[in-house]
């Protein structure tokens, strides 16, 4: 049976942009075009059969099953305000910094039966993958606590405009939620610092600690850590998981340690993974969740940006 063809926007193609557009190359499962890219600037090797576009507003009119949109967040919801309701669209994370706008945008695009995706690809790394499958499997008992860090070395050469919490406060909140399978966390205390980002103008350094039901979190989010690190701890009644750095960074440990009563040196496993597939599992996610239109998961997918902002929009 000849599969069917997917056609692909790309609005954006700085670092970002690029990314999805390798990671659509290494799909090998799905027959797809990509139709158009979109960009300040021309790219030097763009293959002819792409058409470019240097103004969103051009390709209003082009049919395609899927927007990619890597834009600034300023341009990016601009651009999804006028397209969420005609197109599927995955687009770059926090979106927007207003809760109003995320919930405009999210009934939008689900009463128009698209597809609203923001891109957490960490949730599709490989090593985070496995530890959910621990979780599924109810391999470490009853969660009691959640430790994440996830911070970049450096504030003065970070690209993003939005600050620490929206630029990696946010993913570890959409982590938390993934892992825990829980979006009732509240948030208990919070403390930031504006040490040196856009001169002391934006959130660069904090620390969040959330409850839900029997299950406590800290989150530390930031750009002063003078090294990248990302460390996730999960701890339960029957034993732990924990991730430290991502495949990105390469040897990404993740280990499983299984609980010997009543306190002896626990049982350990650890799994190594050194190639970042994120960017092309999130990708394969979205287009098959497109092929397959299931009302339902639609909405699910829709949401989870509006669940995670949930959480945060009180702080920010």
């Amino acid at each position: 049976m000849k599969k069917q063809k997917i056609k692909i926007g790309i609005i954006g193609f700085g670092n970002i942009g690029k990314k999805r557009f390798k990671s659509l190359l290494k799909l090998k499962d799905f027959n797809f075009e990509i139709v158009y890219i979109v960009d300040t600037t021309k790219p030097k090797t763009i293959k002819k059969n792409i058409n470019f576009f240097y103004n969103w507003r051009q390709i209003k009119n082009i049919n395609v099953d899927l927007i990619i949109v890597s834009t600034p967040t300023e341009v990016s919801k601009i651009i999804v305000r006028n397209l969420c309701h005609k197109f599927n669209i995955l687009v770059e994370k926090p979106l927007t910094n207003k809760f109003s706008e995320i919930q405009t945008l999210t009934r939008k695009s689900i009463k128009n039966n698209k597809i609203l995706k923001v891109g957490y690809n960490l949730r599709f790394d490989d090593g985070l993958i496995l530890a959910k499958e621990f979780l599924e499997k109810k391999c470490i008992g009853k969660i009691y606590y959640v430790k994440i860090t996830y911070a970049n070395g450096a504030a003065k050469t970070n690209t993003n405009k939005v600050g620490s919490l929206l630029d990696m406060g946010i993913h570890a909140i959409n982590l938390l939620i993934w892992l825990t399978n829980d979006n009732n966390f509240k948030i208990i205390s919070n403390l930031s610092q504006k040490n040196e980002f856009m001169k002391k103008g934006k959130v660069d350094n904090g620390f969040i600690f959330l409850k839900s039901k029997n299950i406590i979190s800290t989150i530390h989010h930031g750009f002063c850590t003078w090294k990248n690190k990302f460390y996730i701890e999960l701890s339960g009644s029957k034993g732990f998981v924990r991730i430290n750095s991502l495949s990105k960074w390469k040897n990404q440990i993740v280990s499983f340690g299984k609980r010997s009563y009543p306190d002896g040196i626990p049982k350990i496993k650890k799994w190594i993974f050194s190639d970042d597939n994120s960017w092309k599992n999130e990708i394969k996610f979205v287009i098959n969740n497109i092929l397959h239109n299931n009302k339902k998961k639609l909405k699910e997918i829709n949401l989870e940006n509006y669940n995670t902002f949930k959480i945060i929009k009180n702080i920010i």
